[in-house]
């Protein structure tokens, strides 16, 4: 049973509809179509790089075939989605809140000429119209942390896998907080600033994977190759300010763009404090 039927899905796509605009100037979202932190390996020297790296850490993890079916649960502008198609062969179902990223999802996907191998859809990946044992494979990069709860996307993930599916996940988890403390105060100030609630503790994930009836859950910690795009956006946040408290001030851009500005700043913050850390999460329905 869904504990919130309703995420917060008007702050969701305020958020990327406002804030595209800043991927784009800085994630060269257009040409790379990724809205997350990559992986970078001791080689990697570019940024677009370590966005294809991160897709080939999840791939190989949980061992993606051609032949599987794979649901890009918060598909963004398609990015993962036409790199599986494009790169093994496999078909695609891309969901996401947000509407104008659907048509940018299939502009894309015709530029990249996967339109055969893979859709997209406007759905709640809390709660889905997909038949129970549809997909091989549930993939979410940085996008299960807007989830309320949890359980309620491991729960749905669950139902939705084959016997034998997997579930991969690459996100943020905070550390355990004291309400009310400073630290707790400014996670809360970064998770703010992307329309976000709360990140999960690894543990309790980990905890809820095992409740939703998931096995042989594996955790690695990888904060380490997302460091340098944790700092690549620390460099951003000087000159953006400047830009964004100007821009605003002349009606150029919002407060929901001035927000997402100030997160450059908290999300270094809050890693030089150890407040988070970023994990690779893979799990198994039981065949």
């Amino acid at each position: 049973m869904i504990s919130n039927t309703v995420i917060n899905e008007e702050e969701i796509i305020e958020y990327y509809q406002n804030c595209q605009v800043d991927y784009e100037i800085c994630w060269h979202l257009n040409t790379l179509m990724c809205m997350h932190y990559g992986y970078w390996k001791k080689n990697t020297k570019t940024l677009r790089g370590a966005l294809n790296q991160m897709n080939l850490e999840l791939i190989k993890q949980v061992d993606i075939k051609k032949d599987d079916y794979v649901l890009d649960a918060g598909c963004g502008v398609g990015g993962s989605s036409i790199y599986l198609a494009k790169n093994l062969g496999c078909t695609v179902k891309g969901i996401t809140l947000t509407p104008s990223q659907i048509d940018k999802c299939y502009l894309n996907s015709s530029k990249h000429g996967v339109d055969k191998l893979v859709s997209f859809e406007r759905q709640n990946y809390l709660s889905t119209t997909f038949d129970d044992n549809t997909f091989d494979v549930v993939w979410a990069i940085e996008s299960v942390c807007y989830a309320f709860d949890k359980l309620d996307f491991l729960t749905e993930a669950y139902r939705v896998l084959k016997p034998g599916g997997r579930l991969i996940v690459a996100d943020f988890y905070a550390e355990k907080l004291e309400a009310g403390t400073k630290d707790a105060e400014l996670m809360k100030k970064w998770s703010d600033s992307w329309a976000i609630k709360a990140y999960a503790n690894t543990d309790e994930f980990t905890d809820k994977c095992q409740q939703a009836g998931f096995e042989n859950t594996l955790v690695r910690n990888v904060t380490k190759n997302v460091l340098p795009s944790i700092k690549r956006l620390y460099y951003y946040f000087f000159p953006g300010l400047i830009i964004t408290t100007v821009s605003q001030a002349l009606g150029f851009r919002t407060a929901t763009q001035s927000k997402n500005t100030w997160s450059t700043h908290y999300q270094y913050k809050a890693y030089k404090r150890g407040l988070w850390r970023y994990n690779i999460i893979s799990s198994k329905k039981p065949n």
